[in-house]
């Protein structure tokens, strides 16, 4: 169980790791089109919309990769847990049964 539980941490972190890079984005974004805020003044918002709209694309793509990597994670580790249960059951019934029948 503690080796299973190991083997995912670098999925948990990865998962963990995604959505702060895309909040990385957002921020990057939002401050490329800060500096752009003197052209949107003068009437040409077209190059600060597109910065904010690669900051908040950035966060969506990065949330969405994060619920699909988590959806993962879960699944392999019921998936992991089962096996264990089924080990533990396995060991009760026939291995421990024939020792304390000796």
């Amino acid at each position: 169980a503690i080796q299973n539980d190991g083997r995912l941490t670098v999925l948990r972190y990865v998962a963990w790791a995604v959505p702060s890079i895309g909040f990385i984005g957002t921020v990057r974004g939002i401050g490329q089109a800060m500096s752009q805020a003197e052209l949107a003044v003068d009437g040409n918002i077209g190059p600060m919309t597109g910065s904010l709209g690669i900051a908040f694309n950035s966060t969506f793509v990065a949330l969405l990769i994060s619920v699909f990597i988590m959806l993962a994670v879960s699944l392999l580790q019921r998936s992991q847990d089962e096996q264990l249960v089924k080990i533990q059951q396995y060991v009760e019934d026939y291995i421990i049964k024939r020792i304390v029948l000796v």
